[in-house]
């Protein structure tokens, strides 16, 4: 689908992605050595796209993960241990460094940090144009419908659109994120194990001045925010300045994975009103007690909340497996997948194309889970 034109009018559409905001993050650093090489493999094929398509997406500012707790010091381990084993050098930073290098930014004394300088954050519009662009080129066909129904029979796949198309395939992929419940796109009797969970963003408006002060600041991510915060112990992001369609400049702040969660969508209906929506205005009210605990000195013109919406599989990973011997999936982000987006589509097609798992990671970990299996 367009993404323009359905982040533009989402009164009237019911179907929806998170690729319609303008800025998701991409790093290394992660506490998970699969993760972190997947982010890795990614990030070192941007520039391949990018000249082959002429469509930049990505901003290399680096990313910054910040530890202000002693409990969490495992963590940073973790993080340089997965950055090694992925090949590449991370940049331990003490709390004076910190304040040196970044000094809008506010964090207790006793903090440390990690900073990515392969990670920054991509454009996921401009990231599925540009992939889009990559498969025509290769002599793809781009169909902009919806899909409504998939069937299989006597060794074909027929996919059924809203738009009465009918296109038969010996194979197909499933990559439909957080909808693939609620349309009939499983064979009967396969219903895959998945959380859908609400996300709030806030945005703050920037003046040129402040997004000519804020010209070196990276991604943020902050593990603790203060010790005197109902959000203390979770983790959240901080997008630096980013230019959206509209042509305002927006500083993105969220709440990442992590104890608090806001709830469950169950039903396409209650994911449409979601969507349509401007978020929780709890969370909201979270963000923004934090961001002025990170950034105190942050000047902003106007301020507003938005909706997302991420998809979570039980074992954490992305389920990229087949379903039947012609039917593959590759679903459920997480709410940390923009990273390494690309490398799991790559997985994803090597396994379509060959009918088995075909990749140098083991494959159970990206296995589905289902909440009820038909007996074969």
């Amino acid at each position: 689908m367009d993404s323009h034109k359905i982040y533009d009018d989402r009164s009237t559409t019911t179907i929806f992605a998170s690729h319609y905001d303008e800025g998701r993050i991409t790093r290394v650093s992660d506490t998970d050595p699969v993760l972190s090489l997947l982010a890795k493999r990614s990030i070192e094929r941007y520039p391949l796209i990018e000249s082959l398509t002429g469509i930049k997406f990505f901003e290399k500012t680096g990313v910054l993960s910040v530890i202000s707790n002693e409990k969490q010091k495992k963590q940073l381990h973790q993080f340089l241990t997965a950055m090694e084993r992925a090949g590449t050098t991370p940049c331990l930073l003490k709390s004076k460094q910190i304040e040196e290098d970044f000094p809008y930014l506010s964090f207790p004394v006793d903090s440390s940090a990690i900073l990515d300088n392969m990670g920054g954050h991509i454009s996921p519009r401009k990231l599925v144009s540009a992939h889009q662009m990559a498969a025509s080129l290769a002599g793809c066909q781009i169909i902009h419908d919806v899909v409504s129904k998939v069937v299989s029979f006597d060794g074909y796949i027929t996919i059924e659109t809203e738009q009465k198309r009918s296109i038969s395939a010996k194979k197909v992929l499933i990559a439909t994120g957080g909808f693939t419940p609620f349309r009939h796109l499983l064979p009967y009797g396969f219903k895959l194990d998945l959380k859908m969970k609400t996300s709030t963003i806030l945005k703050f408006e920037l003046n040129d001045k402040e997004v000519e002060r804020l010209s070196s600041m990276p991604v943020v991510i902050p593990y603790v925010f203060s010790a005197s915060h109902q959000t203390a112990k979770h983790r959240s992001y901080i997008l630096p300045p980013i230019k959206y369609p509209n042509g305002k400049w927006y500083l993105k702040l969220g709440l990442g994975n992590g104890p608090v969660q806001e709830f469950t969508l169950d039903n396409e209906d209650d994911i449409t009103r979601w969507y349509q929506g401007t978020g929780s205005a709890f969370i909201a009210h979270q963000l923004y007690d934090a961001m002025l605990n990170i950034m105190p000195g942050l000047k902003y013109e106007n301020l507003e909340s938005d909706s997302c919406m991420t998809t979570h599989t039980k074992s954490g990973k992305c389920c990229i497996d087949m379903v039947t011997r012609n039917l593959g999936i590759a679903v459920g982000g997480n709410g940390h997948a923009a990273k390494m987006s690309d490398e799991l589509g790559h997985i994803a097609a090597r396994m379509i194309l060959k009918g088995t798992w075909d990749y140098d990671v083991q494959g159970q970990q990206f296995q589905a889970a289902y909440k009820i299996q038909a007996k074969m």
